[in-house]
Order: structure tokens, then C-alpha cells, then sequence
């Protein structure tokens, strides 16, 4: 069935239409969502799903030539917004923002360093702080942590700076030496 018989069929709702949308797309859906939800093979399955029947239901929307595209809009909004929900539940412990300390010759104590750290990061906006956990505690990338939060590189790496410039500034009010944030600032 071509694309203009498929548009059609959609919209005359014809549920073997739907299957065949199904059956042709499913792959390129599924790869979008996978690279957005990396290893969430649940929610992958599951956003699949929706956006099909997203589809359907707005099947008067679906225009010939631009189906792929409004599939693949639908997929990574959808899954855009599953990673924003999540956000929103992302734990900030006390225990996330202690620092490995190598041995007693250290000036700070993991409290005292989880103090300050905390002190910094309560200076910072919500979504600056998240970026900031996201990269130093749970490892993420630059790049994913700024995909996952939807914000573009170059706004992501500005405030991660910020943010140790914050915890310098922090741990220099408090006399701890440049040293005390090496930590923080060899990731940059």
C-alpha cells in the first residue's frame, strides 16, 4: 500500500491501515524512543504503542509525505516528556553529594563536604542543580544529561561551570583551598 493509500484508508478508519503503519514504522519508532530511553525497554515498548495510537486518533492530521515525521515528532515528544516526569522524582540524598575523601591527611570530612557541597548546590536553580547531580553523581554525560533535560549543550556546559564556580567560591568562604574542589573541577 503506498503512503497516499495508507493516509486514506486511515481515515476511513480502516483498522488493517493501522496494522500495516504498525508493521512499517514500528522499527524506526522504537529506535527513536530506545536512544532517549536508553535501557528502559518497557517504557520503549510502551511509547511504541502510544504513538500509534496517538496516530490514530489525530489519523485526520496524518498528511502524504510528512507520516514518518509525524510519527517521529510524536515519538520523541512522548518520550522527551517520560524523562521530564522522571525528573521531577529525581532524589536528591544527602548521601548523593558526598565526596570520596582518600584518607585522613583530607581537610574536609564527608559531612562537611556534603555540607558545603549541599550549600552550593541550594544557590542554584532547581534545573541548574539537577544538570549538576546528573553529571557528577550519576555520571552522565554532558550530552545526556543536557538531552534528558532538554536543554542544548552549550546552555548545559554553562552551568555546569557555574555551578563550580559556586562550589569554589563556597569552599573558599568557608578557607578551604583550591584543592578541596579538584574533585568538582577535574570533571569540567
Amino acid at each position: 500500500m503506498t503512503e497516499k493509500e495508507l493516509v486514506k484508508s486511515l481515515r476511513h478508519n480502516d483498522l488493517s491501515a493501522l496494522e500495516e503503519l504498525i508493521d512499517h514504522y514500528t522499527p524506526y519508532i522504537s529506535s527513536i524512543i530506545s536512544r532517549i530511553l536508553r535501557g528502559r525497554q518497557a517504557d520503549v515498548e510502551e511509547l511504541t504503542a502510544d504513538v500509534f495510537l496517538a496516530a490514530w486518533d489525530n489519523r485526520e492530521k496524518l498528511r502524504v509525505g510528512q507520516v514518518k515525521g509525524y510519527l517521529g515528532a510524536i515519538a520523541r515528544n512522548r518520550a522527551f516528556n517520560l524523562l521530564r516526569a522522571d525528573r521531577e522524582a529525581l532524589p536528591l540524598e544527602e548521601d548523593v553529594l558526598l565526596l570520596e575523601t582518600d584518607g585522613p591527611d583530607k581537610e574536609l570530612d564527608k559531612k562537611e563536604t556534603a555540607r558545603l557541597v549541599n550549600q552550593a548546590l541550594a544557590r542554584l536553580d532547581r534545573p541548574q542543580r539537577e544538570l549538576f547531580v546528573r553529571h557528577y553523581y550519576y555520571g552522565q554525560t554532558v550530552r545526556e544529561a543536557a538531552l534528558a533535560m532538554g536543554l542544548n549543550l552549550s546552555t548545559a556546559k554553562t552551568w555546569l561551570r557555574r555551578g563550580r564556580e559556586e562550589l569554589k567560591t563556597i569552599l573558599e568562604q568557608e578557607g578551604y583551598g583550591h584543592e578541596a574542589a579538584g574533585g568538582i573541577e577535574a570533571h569540567g
